[in-house]
């Protein structure tokens, strides 16, 4: 068992249609681990699906603000039902930084 599993994390690119195309887009961040016990969260790669999911217990979630919006991670109130997020910024030579993080409902999320 991973014991700093909510310290992995997981890049994601959007697709087109939900605004990857966009240079101030081009990845999230978001915690590898389900908000719903100690689920494994992953991005779905099927075609047609813009979706994240837990394949232990089927939570879905929204790709572009990570809650929750089906399954047991759902039913919890926020911000339970929300994965925690990295902010990232490309400067100019295109490297990719993480923002500082701030550990609140309001900004990154809850860890844990």
């Amino acid at each position: 068992m991973n014991k700093e599993s909510f310290r992995t994390w997981q890049f994601i690119r959007l697709p087109r249609e939900l605004g990857g195309d966009r240079n101030d887009v081009l990845l999230l961040g978001y915690t590898a681990q389900c908000a719903f016990t100690c689920g494994a969260y992953g991005s779905t790669a099927d075609e047609g699906t813009k979706r994240g999911e837990c394949p232990c217990h089927g939570s879905l979630y929204d790709p572009l603000t990570g809650e929750a919006y089906a399954g047991p991670a759902s039913d919890q109130g926020p911000p339970s039902n929300v994965l925690p997020i990295l902010y990232l910024e490309a400067d100019s030579n295109g490297d990719l930084w993480i923002l500082p993080l701030i550990w609140s409902p309001d900004e990154n999320g809850i860890v844990g």
